[in-house]
């Protein structure tokens, strides 16, 4: 097991408190107010833009999960009350963190969702969440997350 600073310890307390489905229940307060959290895939947040800036678009992001708002655009985000990640890998350098789990959990609309996710972080001198680095099977989650449109039957008589 590695040995790490008191300032490395300290964000990996930060990372591991993001993902504690039972922890903080504003996990924004990880992050500074002009973080920056990168994921590739244009769904997420804000449509068409894989950088999300500001403490408000990363709220959004993190309060996404747990709307069924979207059902009627095809999305079908999971239930974070079934979140849960395993096979967790941490690791930490100066100012950033490694995390790589698999997150599980069950959609809004019942289907079961699994998908392998690393995290790098970067932190800034305060603690906080400067730049968040979200790499995951963009593939999969669409597939299963974001194309979930309800299919409508033909009615030929009428």
């Amino acid at each position: 097991m590695p040995s790490y600073t008191e300032e490395e310890q300290r964000n990996i307390d930060s990372v591991n408190a993001l993902f504690d489905v039972e922890g903080l229940p504003d996990k924004s307060v990880l992050f500074a107010e002009d973080a920056v959290w990168w994921n590739g895939l244009p769904f997420v947040g804000e449509p068409g833009q894989t950088e999300h800036r500001g403490i408000e678009a990363i709220r959004a992001i993190l309060t996404g999960a747990s709307s069924t708002k979207g059902k009627s655009a095809g999305v079908d985000a999971y239930d974070l009350s079934t979140a849960r990640n395993e096979d967790i890998v941490v690791l930490a350098d100066g100012n950033y963190v490694v995390r790589q789990h698999t997150f599980r959990a069950k959609t809004h609309r019942g289907r079961d969702y699994s998908n392998v996710y690393c995290f790098v972080f970067k932190f800034d001198e305060d603690g906080k969440i400067a730049y968040l680095t979200e790499h995951w099977n963009t593939w999969h989650a669409y597939n299963v997350l974001f194309n979930n449109f309800e299919l409508e039957p033909a009615h030929p008589d009428g």
